[in-house]
């Protein structure tokens, strides 16, 4: 078997369970095993207590030094605010409907990091680019929340007065951001957890990725997808190839960043669209079924783009 085959197989190892997973999820909420109505409180139990204690896990675990990467933090910004820029440019001057618009816009940038990300580069890379890969998470959540605020409070004017108190709240009491911050703290002050609050810890964090990736199917719904296809696709293009794109530009040829931080970072970035989108959209005037729309064609596309990604840069 030549290189080229191995590479291959190792990486449809990788994205192959994690998308038959989201195709279970999918099949398990059309049996009606998980209502529809009850999608909204899974995905909350999913992120609030898997994903979070995964983040705690792996940080703590971790030492202080071979998770914290000024490198990655170098790249992240530049690669999100010329992305930002390039997307903002593209469809704010449209003609379209001011509620599409502001989903369109918002929908390109919004990356599910936490639910697919997260498993993908555990299975891809290991525990240190899982735990890596929580600290840019914890990074971008915040620049996402506010960030989205901005932009539909600014597309849409009639979407209210931007409630300043209301988005530092939502940031500094997401789960995640709490779980990478206690994480951090343990890694650097070199804290062991007692044995049995690191089973508990254990137990919880080993249903985050089962959690994560049935939730995401869960999620589908595919009516209204054909009434804007053109924009679906241009949108889930930008997200899963433009966007780790120019992230890989700026790790190798800006600041030559090691091959693990430009993978971690590139998978990240590769991501599609994410689910909490659609949920801080409700809170705005702004084309709802758009994004449910995108967060599918998305994550349907990301299944082979993910794939393809891990091939590229397992031979660059």
């Amino acid at each position: 078997m030549n290189n080229f085959s191995k590479v291959i197989i190792e990486v449809l190892g990788v994205t192959f369970p994690v998308f038959v997973v989201v195709a279970l999820g999918f099949l398990i909420r059309r049996r009606k095993i998980i209502e529809r109505e009850h999608v909204f409180t899974f995905n909350r139990l999913t992120y609030n207590f898997g994903l979070s204690t995964l983040v705690f896990s792996g940080i703590a675990e971790n030492k202080f030094s071979e998770i914290f990467n000024i490198d990655i933090i170098k790249v992240i910004f530049p690669s999100y605010f010329l992305y930002l820029l390039l997307i903002f440019l593209s469809f704010y001057f449209t003609k379209l409907d001011s509620d599409l618009r502001g989903a369109i816009i918002v929908s390109s940038y919004r990356n599910n990091m936490a639910f697919i990300g997260l498993p993908v580069l555990l299975y891809a890379y290991g525990s240190l680019a899982a735990a890596k890969a929580s600290i840019v998470i914890a990074l971008l959540l915040p620049m996402n929340i506010i960030v989205t605020a901005l932009f539909l409070q600014f597309v849409n004017k009639s979407s209210g007065g931007l409630k300043t108190v209301k988005i530092l709240k939502e940031i500094f009491l997401d789960p995640v951001i709490i779980a990478v911050i206690a994480g951090l703290m343990i890694s650097f002050f070199e804290i062991r957890l007692p044995e049995p609050v690191g089973r508990v810890f254990d137990i919880l964090s080993g249903i985050a990725v089962p959690l994560a990736l049935i939730s995401i199917g869960a999620s589908f719904k595919f009516s209204y997808i054909r009434k804007n296809l053109k924009y679906l696709s241009l949108v889930t293009l930008a997200k899963l190839v433009i966007f780790p794109l120019i992230t890989v530009f700026f790790s190798i040829y800006v600041f030559k960043t090691g091959n693990l931080d430009r993978d971690i970072l590139c998978i990240l970035f590769a991501t599609p669209v994410a689910v909490a989108t659609y949920i801080q959209s409700q809170k705005y005037q702004t084309d709802r079924d758009f994004i449910s729309s995108v967060i599918i064609t998305s994550t349907v596309a990301s299944a082979f783009t993910i794939s393809a990604w891990l091939f590229v840069l397992k031979l660059i």
